[in-house]
């Protein structure tokens, strides 16, 4: 079976989704991947694995439609024989499924990554087209799923496929590095008590709430040092906000840093406080990592924090709320922190490895591609 990945670019990180690609057999499956752009000249970590990897234009955007990228699509699609292409987000999509109509390629699957994908009248449109040609959509968790059906027209639930997103478990879960060493990476006392989240800073991931309640947790937690790891467009703000609060020096912005596995262990709680998610595979992270988790009741994070067991969920935008979360998992004993640890661990290991997840994956492409060839 040929096998190809469509995205819209290539942005230099291997997606939790191409990691399971990655494990399926290749006496079984022969796996390309294409970009719509990205071709920048440098080495791909795809290539460097081995893999054919293909590139549909080096513009730098695409924002209008190029026929002249469609047009290269369906002639590849055509060489290489494609069986399936797995489209992700929707600007692959719609080349996708133009191109594997055109191109007669047989199975056409389409991801969504996230909530809200369809959320204009244009993009109802556009999909009430495409899902037509499209035989699944694939969504990152149930209540992903949910809000596709209820935003697309005529789209059946039958037509829908819930993939989790995942976590390469050992790489989180087996790090040596001890918590004193964490700490010096981070840049905070060894002694502290440290909050932590990681994340894109953007308006969606809340930030300003998290600031905000840990103005209030200082106040009952004097020790307490809150880390944010990850670069974007709030940064400036969120540096006003910060230098505008009383415990600015037990704030730190390290931007983007590389070894996020080795810097989870240097944190105590991790707090994610973002106003809307799909399903965040940082939380599948932090609770591989050992870090008790408090995320909000969005999107798919109550499918992964389904008890207190596990984990407390706070709702969005609330920072008294989000306050009163993390001063309760700081003020836990050492054997309730411990139980909610291994609780957690479980969980993300028999529902979230990638290994549980890129068998799932491995059993749609071959149903899929069955019932096609017992149609013909």
């Amino acid at each position: 079976m040929t096998l190809a990945l469509l995205w819209a670019r290539y942005d230099g990180k291997i997606t939790s989704v191409n990691d399971l690609v990655l494990r399926l057999d290749r006496e079984r499956f022969n796996v390309i991947f294409i970009f719509l752009r990205g071709d920048t000249g440098e080495e791909n970590l795809l290539r460097e694995a081995g893999y054919k990897v293909l590139y549909l234009s080096s513009a730098r955007r695409l924002k209008a439609f190029h026929p002249s990228v469609a047009l290269r699509l369906i002639n590849l699609l055509k060489e290489h024989k494609v069986d399936v292409l797995h489209c992700h987000a929707h600007k692959a999509t719609v080349y996708g499924t133009l191109a594997g109509a055109l191109a007669g390629t047989p199975i056409v699957l389409a991801q969504v990554h996230g909530l809200g994908r369809s959320r204009n009248l244009r993009r109802k449109l556009i999909n009430l087209l495409l899902f037509r040609r499209i035989d699944r959509v694939i969504c990152v968790a149930d209540a992903v799923k949910k809000d596709v059906l209820s935003n697309n027209w005529c789209l059946s639930a039958a037509k829908t496929f819930v993939l989790e997103n995942s976590v390469d478990y050992g790489r989180f879960a087996d790090v040596s590095i001890s918590k004193a060493d964490a700490r010096k990476m981070l840049g905070v006392p060894e002694d502290a008590f440290v909050f932590g989240t990681a994340g894109r800073l953007a308006p969606t991931k809340g930030l300003t709430y998290l600031m905000e309640a840990f103005s209030k947790v200082k106040t009952q937690q004097p020790s307490a040092q809150l880390v944010l790891l990850g670069d974007g467009p709030s940064r400036a703000e969120l540096e006003g906000q910060v230098s505008s609060l009383p415990c600015r020096d037990s704030i730190h912005l390290l931007g983007h840093r590389g070894g996020i596995e080795q810097l989870m262990r240097g944190m105590d709680v991790f707090v994610l406080p973002s106003v809307a998610e799909g399903m965040p595979r940082v939380i599948l992270e932090a609770m591989a990592s050992g870090v008790p988790c408090i995320a909000p009741a969005v999107g798919g994070i109550p499918e992964i924090i389904n008890s207190r067991e596990v984990g407390l969920l706070a709702p969005p935008k609330d920072p008294e709320a989000l306050a009163r979360a993390m001063i309760a998992v700081a003020g836990a004993t050492d054997e309730e922190r411990e139980r909610v640890i291994q609780n957690a661990r479980h969980r993300v290991r028999q529902l979230y490895a990638h290994e549980v997840i890129a068998e799932k994956l491995k059993n749609l492409y071959e149903s899929r591609f069955s019932a096609y060839c017992k149609a013909s």
